[in-house]
């Protein structure tokens, strides 16, 4: 005769394929602690002791492990806000952590939204790893590094973004308003005249400011006397 009887644990594998699930509120939304079903026991680690208190497999999300153990650090909002997709029964933003295409990219933990209507579709972001997230986020103390997503290899890459250029006749203009008429107003004040090397200097610089001058690829340096 053959023995047709199924251990518990095996029963609750044909009763709940997956290890892990949880309970859906009437806003969809994940409703925490989960249940870790094969176990018997919740996210929190408190044995389930009436099996009867769990909905059916069909009632529930089911969650894989590595989504459970992202459950472990509360988002920098400080509550869980978990969307799920009522006709899927998934979770709107599987994998918790993302970035955009933008650069630098923009950061969400999407898992700590109370709102997600802002928040961009899934397929529009790009999951990232809790240790690329936990990166990002140490470095806040030294001044929050950036980041790009690169399309090429599929990575997360820190980014610096080129130094601003200002154009030669914009920096001459600075000049005459700022260091020339501080000292226009000096030698006015005391009675002195500016020397010849300041004079040429002067001009020099009211030529790239007027667009005279379009052949200079930087300032001439500041004469070392300036009155007489």
């Amino acid at each position: 005769m053959v023995d047709t009887t199924l251990a518990v644990s095996d029963l609750l594998k044909v009763a709940y394929p997956a290890q892990y699930y949880g309970r859906i509120s009437e806003d969809h939304t994940l409703v925490l602690p989960v249940y870790d079903v094969w176990g018997l026991r919740d996210s929190m680690g408190r044995a389930i002791t009436d099996l009867a208190s769990i909905p059916a497999a069909g009632e529930l999300v089911a969650l894989t492990a590595a989504q459970v153990a992202l459950l472990r650090a509360f988002p920098a909002r400080g509550a869980f806000n978990i969307s799920i997709d009522a006709a899927s029964r998934t979770l709107v933003h599987p994998d918790r952590y993302y970035c955009d295409g933008g650069t630098p990219a923009c950061f969400y933990d999407a898992w700590g939204y109370s709102d997600i209507s802002a928040l961009p579709d899934s397929s529009e972001l790009h999951a990232l790893t809790k240790e690329q997230w936990q990166a990002r986020q140490d470095s806040a103390s030294t001044g929050l590094q950036d980041y790009v997503w690169d399309h090429a290899t599929g990575t997360l890459v820190e980014y610096t973004a080129p130094a601003v250029v200002i154009p030669l006749a914009k920096q001459a203009a600075s000049e005459i308003s700022g260091w020339i008429a501080m000292q226009a107003s000096m030698a006015s004040a005391m009675g002195e005249t500016f020397t010849a090397d300041m004079q040429a200097y002067v001009k020099a610089i009211r030529s790239i400011a007027g667009g005279t001058d379009t052949t200079s690829t930087k300032l001439p340096d500041r004469p070392a006397t300036i009155m007489s």
